[in-house]
């Protein structure tokens, strides 16, 4: 995906975990979606959203949508309401109660969704949570906070590709889901350049460690998230922590992200006070220049600077129509 000038930073979002979710799902919430059969292979086209982050082309009983791939997005499947109330054939699932970035406790509706298309690829039996229009306007970073109902856009977030490989090549617009390393580099796609860490054992979050400012830090892996942040030092005298607002007026600090002593390039962070225990969220500013390989199943994050030149040496090779 073409780097684009920064224009209205004022748009853009953090699109945190929903964070530390409490949920007892109804038996039809049972999943049978994260499993993948042997050399499985799926490829799809990404499109760009307003703020930047990256979308699947996706459809639910015939209606078609945009979904952000929000892998900061503890959970499955987030659908706004006014898509809901166009679904005959969801399934209700009780209610779910999560906290929010600035620590506010939300709750929300939870519905089973028995089939999702990425394009002609079908996702069954998904656990679905209606987007809360409170939570959406706290995790939002724009400058005129007067969100309407169809601000709401519907959210994949990482626990979709549970026991599964997720490329994500942001400058080729595209995403990978395949059922492992081995067919992965079958497909022409080697890991040897790539830099590996863990993903720590977080049940919530893709944290991993990077270092920053010759310091280790602990980070979050956000495609949600059009910008990359970083833990302020302190907060002024006498003044509550404000989490997630960014003053703009600000210059972002620009320093190296390396991975286990490799360099991967500058990063620009802009400073705020940060949920979670987070130390960093890395977000399209940054990983907008890197290939991003998630192993969900070993528990592993790759990663590779981009080709500046964006070079056609290893197209995405096309699938025809399945289901996961």
């Amino acid at each position: 995906m073409k780097k684009k000038i920064k224009i209205g930073l004022a748009i853009c979002f953090i699109a945190l975990a929903a964070g530390w979710v409490f949920k007892l799902y109804m038996p039809c919430h049972e999943q049978d979606h994260s499993a993948l059969p042997p050399n499985s292979f799926y490829s799809f086209t990404l499109t760009e959203s307003n703020s930047r982050i990256p979308c699947f082309q996706t459809e639910i009983e015939g209606i078609p949508f945009l979904a952000k791939l929000d892998t900061g997005y503890d959970g499955v499947l987030s659908l706004p309401k006014y898509l809901l109330e166009q679904l005959t054939n969801k399934c209700d699932g009780g209610t779910v109660f999560f906290t929010g970035i600035r620590g506010k406790k939300y709750e929300s509706s939870m519905f089973n969704i028995p089939k999702l298309y990425i394009e002609n690829v079908a996702l069954r039996n998904l656990p679905a949570k209606e987007a809360h229009p409170e939570f959406e306007y706290d995790a939002s970073l724009r400058a005129d906070k007067n969100l309407e109902p169809s601000d709401l856009t519907a959210r994949i977030g990482w626990w979709t590709f549970l026991g599964t490989i997720l490329l994500i090549d942001l400058q080729k617009s595209a995403a990978i889901c395949c059922d492992s390393l081995k067919t992965l580099e079958k497909k022409g796609y080697s890991l040897a350049q790539f830099i590996s860490t863990d993903l720590l054992s977080s049940e919530h979050l893709l944290e991993f460690e990077a270092n920053i400012d010759n310091r280790v830090i602990k980070c979050l892996l956000d495609t949600g998230s059009s910008l990359n942040l970083i833990q302020a030092s302190s907060s002024p005298a006498n003044e509550e922590p404000k989490f997630g607002e960014v003053d703009f007026a600000n210059p972002p600090r620009l320093t190296q992200f390396s991975i286990g002593g490799r360099c991967l390039g500058p990063c620009e962070f802009y400073e705020t006070q940060l949920p979670f225990g987070a130390e960093a969220i890395i977000g399209i500013d940054f990983l907008e220049t890197q290939i991003v390989c998630i192993d969900f199943i070993s528990r592993k994050l790759f990663l590779c600077p981009a080709p500046e030149d964006n070079s056609p040496d290893s197209e995405i090779p096309q699938t025809g129509s399945s289901a996961l």
